[in-house]
């Protein structure tokens, strides 16, 4: 029997509920890929600022020292391996790679918190 919207939407919802712990396992994949060029993860948005919805992303920052690192393959890259380590690939990430400067401009403006997680 298929499932109605109310039951997927608790279920995504419960799922979403569990981001620090993705967030985790991002932070992970992204060390072993990458070592040190892995500097932060952060997750910021509507996670961050306890304001999850069924219709939420997670949205998760990683810095970087390496600006040749911020390309979309890395951005697969890290998401793959997450993946690969338990992270659901339903799980709908929003994985933006970039320079410590760059993020620092952003907080406080279009990212109003942001939860460290590496």
């Amino acid at each position: 029997m298929r499932k109605g919207w109310p039951s997927f939407a608790l279920e995504r919802l419960a799922m979403l509920k569990k981001w620090k712990k993705y967030a985790e396992i991002v932070a992970k994949a992204c060390r072993e890929l990458y070592g040190n060029k892995c500097l932060e993860v952060y997750v910021v948005g509507g996670a961050a600022e306890g304001r999850l919805t069924v219709l939420s992303d997670i949205d998760i920052v990683v810095i970087v020292n390496d600006t040749e690192m911020k390309t979309l393959n890395t951005v697969l890259a890290i998401k793959r391996k997450a993946e690969e380590l338990g992270v659901p690939f339903d799980i709908p990430l929003d994985i933006k790679v970039m320079l410590k400067k760059e993020f620092e401009e952003k907080l406080g403006k279009l990212y109003r918190k942001a939860v460290r997680v590496l």
